[in-house]
């Protein structure tokens, strides 16, 4: 029995959470302090048309309802920004121009409607090719080419002079003395490039030279950096796409 009388209380609540056209009109009309006769008179009509419109037994015309948005001093957006969200459409619609409101907010909401989801699917679609682009290295490689010098090749002499310099002695004793020599001059230097430079390249040192050869049997990896932030922006896009997707409901209501 105790919960009847709570019902009871909460019905009231609940209707108002609908307003006709003419509670709305009553409302801003006491908002303004004014009387039926004094608002009337702005409205240029008579008290008792008013009294019909404010008790919804009467339904404005277009040029009653401009009329009525003069007196107020309101245009048809801020009339409606106070029904936007608890006013019977059903009622408000016979009113041509509040008729033409809806269907513009309906153009409108539909519009952003479609922004969310072309943006939605963009991210998405831009976020997958981004990631793929940094998982698979497509546009930057991770192998690491070897290239190795075995020292500096002088001025004059061959550039694979310490593969053949065997060939440039003619007795044993001249094979020793330039054998110690090629041992002395040795300085092995590494380059490791992501670039493919050919199965050989030199680099100039004054007047000398080194000549780099590709170390074919290296199959180094590295990963790059750039990869992993294309990756990792990738996977952002692709989740906040997806995100905003299940939330592209929620935000073209909050627009109407």
């Amino acid at each position: 029995m105790d919960e009847l009388p709570r019902i009871r209380r909460q019905l009231p609540q609940q209707q108002e959470s609908v307003m006709t056209l003419g509670q709305y009109i009553k409302q801003l009309r006491t908002d303004m302090a004014l009387s039926q006769p004094q608002f009337a008179e702005r409205m240029q009509v008579e008290q008792s048309y008013l009294s019909k419109l404010e008790n919804d037994k009467s339904t404005p015309s277009n040029e009653v309802f401009r009329q009525l948005l003069s007196a107020l001093s309101m245009d048809v957006d801020a009339f409606m920004s106070g029904l936007k969200d608890k006013g019977n459409m059903a009622s408000l619609k016979q009113t041509p121009d509040l008729d033409n409101w809806y269907a513009s907010q309906q153009v409108t909401f539909e519009h952003k409607q479609r922004r969310l989801l072309y943006s939605a699917m963009l991210l998405i679609a831009l976020g997958s090719a981004v990631f793929y682009v940094g998982f698979q290295k497509v546009l930057l490689s991770e192998r690491l080419y070897e290239y190795r010098s075995e020292g500096v090749v002088l001025a004059g002499e061959p550039e694979d002079i310490f593969t053949v310099w065997a060939r440039l002695t003619n007795t044993p004793e001249q094979r020793e003395i330039k054998k110690q020599e090629m041992h002395k001059r040795k300085s092995v230097e590494i380059v490791l490039t992501y670039t493919y430079k050919g199965t050989e390249f030199t680099t100039a040192i004054g007047e000398d030279k080194r000549l780099f050869r590709q170390v074919v049997t290296s199959n180094r990896q590295q990963s790059r950096l750039a990869n992993v932030l294309m990756q990792f922006f990738g996977l952002l896009s692709t989740v906040a796409g997806l995100v905003l997707l299940i939330i592209e409901p929620k935000l073209s209501r909050q627009s109407r």
